[in-house]
């Protein structure tokens, strides 16, 4: 519900300050608003009621909104008036710059609030980036699909089409966007050339976080095994494999690939002892270790670590345990990370009881719990401290103006890039375009102002964009027609506007109707 809460909350803002763009500049030109929306009302209203010459209201369906102006063919598809004489208050009676201006305005609108939203962010919690040089320290991690493309692990992204970035949330993304990569391999610079299959292969599988930090294998823990467990116990840390020594997680799952494997010779680290055990591999687990099964896990700390997630009808959830709570004791028993809480469960038996010992707002309260059949309460854990990697850097205000300006042309090109890798149908990107229904589903399920002013911003500049497109029926396609009227000093008729807005409206129904049935399917 608070994924919803945060969209509705997200798109009303948007939806209300775009539309009252049209709105501002129409009155400045003196032209009629006879209606102003929030979402579509096709049948009906949720709310309406009508102020002077403007009707205002909420429809049921949300999907932007509108403002109807006299003497114009729009979203309404209301063409009777357009057969009267038309009058001095009417968008069709005004100059072509001034309807210009009102089609624009809306979109210029979402470009000042970006502006602003990034303007006092960056002067106040500051402009948080993802350092490329602290992520990149000791290289970065590729997945199975980015290894395929060329990269290996402990690659550095220097740059991309000869750009280099700052922020590492824009390189991965460029990666997909351009055409020559170099990377530094060895102390060798490398040039990587993907093609759009390559592409395709990575958005399809593994997405833009395709690459990421190293971790260390200190920080990681056995979680599972499987049923031949071959002398590999839960809780045994990896240290070496076959006499070399592992260093970082993406070293395991290296060798967890190669299928040509037929034994493998670990160094573990159990109750802080070193033992060694050897083991046949064989895929199906009958007859020597299954490396699918063997699943790791990260130990996170508990002093940041919050319930994030709790399972519906969990034991967890009966219990009384609530989001944001933090677990201090299992059975009087001081659990400091994620491995001893995973410990202290591993010692109850299914449907024995036991005590909880939590934090919650400043109190301390104990719950009794029990462990469902697999051994496990049904909780999620957050860690809430920010990354290693996230640098904040809290401008002066005049400065945050400038990089209030630079960031919206940033990400107004980054729409433009994403639209170009849409259009490459080898690249299959088309087919990770999102409904409010998709996007929703990625916002945090708690609420945290932060974020969201910052996903508004972005998603101001997408709308933005998306409304400049020269599609029919999209603002974009009312400018064009506009600027060509203009240019040649031919308007277009009201009937081919009336065929050309309803062939616009089509098209942009659906799109909506196939990316909110993939979201909802």
């Amino acid at each position: 519900m608070i994924q919803v809460a945060q969209i509705l909350f997200i798109l009303s803002v948007l939806v209300i300050l775009h539309e009252f763009g049209h709105y501002i500049t129409a009155k400045m030109f003196k032209v009629r608003v006879e209606k102003f929306y929030l979402f579509m009302d096709a049948g009906f209203s949720l709310v309406k009621k009508k102020i002077g010459e403007t009707e205002w209201g909420i429809g049921w369906l949300p999907l932007g909104g509108y403002v109807k102006l006299s003497g114009m063919i729009d979203e309404s598809m209301d063409t009777e008036q357009m057969n009267a004489e038309a009058q001095p208050w009417e968008f069709r009676s005004k100059p072509a710059w001034q309807r210009l201006i009102i089609m624009l305005g809306g979109i210029i609108v979402n470009f000042i609030l970006a502006i602003v939203i990034y303007t006092i962010t960056f002067s106040t919690t500051g402009q948080k980036t993802i350092s490329v040089d602290k992520i990149q320290e000791n290289g970065l991690a590729f997945g199975e699909v980015g290894q395929k493309a060329g990269f290996r692990n402990g690659d550095k992204i220097v740059a991309v089409d000869g750009e280099k970035y700052h922020d590492f949330k824009f390189v991965s993304m460029a990666v997909l966007f351009g055409d020559k990569v170099e990377i530094e391999r060895d102390g060798k610079s490398i040039e990587l050339q993907l093609t759009d299959e390559q592409k395709g292969e990575i958005i399809k599988k593994e997405g833009k976080g395709f690459a990421g930090a190293r971790f260390s294998v200190n920080d990681f823990f056995i979680d599972s095994v499987g049923k031949n467990n071959n002398g590999i116990l839960p809780f045994d840390q990896i240290v070496e494999i076959n006499d070399k020594k592992i260093t970082y997680i993406d070293e395991f799952f290296d060798v967890a690939r190669n299928k040509k494997l037929d034994s493998l010779k670990f160094l573990l680290i159990r109750d802080n002892q070193e033992i060694i055990v050897k083991t046949k591999i064989d895929s199906t687990g009958k007859s020597g270790l299954s490396l699918k099964s063997l699943k790791l896990i990260q130990n996170f700390n508990f002093d940041n670590a919050i319930v994030g997630e709790i399972v519906k009808d969990s034991e967890g959830e009966k219990a009384g345990i609530e989001l944001g709570d933090k677990i201090l004791k299992v059975n009087n028993n001081k659990v400091s990370n994620y491995k001893d809480f995973k410990k202290q469960l591993s010692f109850i038996k299914t449907n024995e009881t036991l005590k909880l010992t939590i934090e919650r707002e400043n109190s301390v309260i104990e719950l009794i719990s029990k462990l469902n059949k697999n051994g496990k309460i049904g909780l999620g854990f957050k860690d809430t401290k920010e990354s290693e990697y996230i640098v904040r850097n809290i401008m002066p205000f005049g400065n945050s103006i400038q990089e209030a300006f630079s960031q919206t042309w940033n990400m107004f090109v980054y729409n433009i890039n994403s639209l170009k890798l849409i259009l490459r149908p080898k690249t299959g990107a088309y087919t990770q375009v999102q409904s409010p229904i998709g996007i929703a589903r990625r916002l945090p399920d708690t609420w945290n102002w932060e974020f969201i002013w910052e996903f508004t911003a972005m998603f101001s500049i997408g709308l933005a964009f998306m409304n400049l497109l020269p599609i029919p029926g999209l603002d974009g396609g009312h400018a064009l027609f506009t600027i060509v009227e203009m240019i040649t000093g031919k308007k277009l008729s009201d009937k081919a506007a009336g065929y050309v807005q309803t062939f616009g409206m089509i098209i942009l129904l659906t799109l909506m109707a196939l990316t909110f049935g993939k979201d909802i399917y």
